[in-house]
């Protein structure tokens, strides 16, 4: 169990798009903009996904303008353009749209067509996990949890960190796991770190495979048990 302490490492980013997306693609599938960017029931062609969701930008639907400021961002049916993916992302925020909030944030998070500000990273954070947005709940946690453009507070951190857990942020829920762990910002209880490390399992995370498999082979709030290791760790591939 010593070494295991080693492997029990946070994940110490920010959430991305890739949730965002996720969610998106879930909701959206008989859009054929998704259709097009994705691949869903036709072959995938950026270009065209690219030249509806500007349609849909054109006719006032936030998240189309999302969207759009996203394949700028990435480069996605259209050449990369930093500052193009900024507008965009305002214009959506500024629609009330909780996905186009979060882009703000990781624009000032990462300097994306503007400069670099934590705070103001962290304030759209924020307004976008008032908005309910999963992504952003998580960010403000990840904000809490290591001083980023707000004091430090690990209390905070766990409690944004489990409210994206319950949104069904997978990365949320591993951290969750973390913090029961190791005692941070809640009491220490292994048996919970398990149950969220398995969560976040069964949502496809791969850490969170990884140190289940590690929990079942080394008792850690659970029973020992060599199968499920296994399992677990074949579930990874």
């Amino acid at each position: 169990m010593h070494c295991v302490h080693l492997m029990f490492k946070p994940i110490i980013r920010f959430n991305s798009f890739l949730q965002v997306a996720i969610v998106m693609v879930n909701g959206l599938k008989k859009m054929n903009s998704v259709c097009y960017e994705y691949g869903i029931g036709v072959e995938k062609d950026e270009l065209k996904a690219f030249i509806y969701y500007q349609k849909s930008a054109k006719m006032g639907n936030s998240n189309g303008l999302f969207r759009v400021g996203y394949c700028y961002d990435e480069g996605i049916g259209v050449e990369k353009d930093e500052h193009k993916a900024l507008i965009y992302y305002q214009k959506s925020a500024e629609m009330g749209n909780s996905n186009g909030v979060f882009g703000v944030g990781q624009c000032y998070r990462n300097g994306i067509g503007v400069e670099k500000d934590a705070h103001k990273a962290f304030i759209y954070y924020q307004k976008s996990a008032e908005m309910g947005n999963a992504s952003g709940t998580h960010n403000v946690g990840y904000c809490y949890h290591v001083g980023v453009g707000v004091e430090k507070d690990e209390h905070k951190a766990f409690i944004y960190y489990q409210k994206s857990a319950e949104m069904g942020n997978a990365i949320g829920t591993y951290n969750v796991g973390y913090f029961y762990y190791f005692g941070i910002g809640v009491e220490k209880d292994e048996h919970k770190a398990f149950i969220y490390y398995q969560k976040s399992a069964e949502m496809g995370y791969a850490n969170g495979m990884s140190l289940v498999a590690e929990c079942y082979r080394n008792g850690i709030g659970i029973t020992r048990d060599f199968i499920n290791q296994n399992t677990s760790i074949k579930g990874k591939f």
